[in-house]
């Protein structure tokens, strides 16, 4: 997948790895955000005409 990004969360001074993000879109108005491939199958499942963003 293109557009890997790393990011990190400062809070209360503790930086945190959020690691990877990947963006869907489930339908023409609903966009969503996983860190998992799983969670990106899963959500495949359940709206099979998602598309994979980012």
């Amino acid at each position: 997948m293109k557009g890997k990004k790393e990011i990190k969360k400062e809070t209360k001074g503790i930086v945190k790895q959020l690691g990877e993000q990947i963006k869907l879109q489930l339908d023409y108005r609903t966009m969503i955000i996983v860190r998992s491939k799983a969670a990106v199958a899963m959500w495949m499942n359940k709206y099979p005409d998602a598309k994979v963003i980012a």
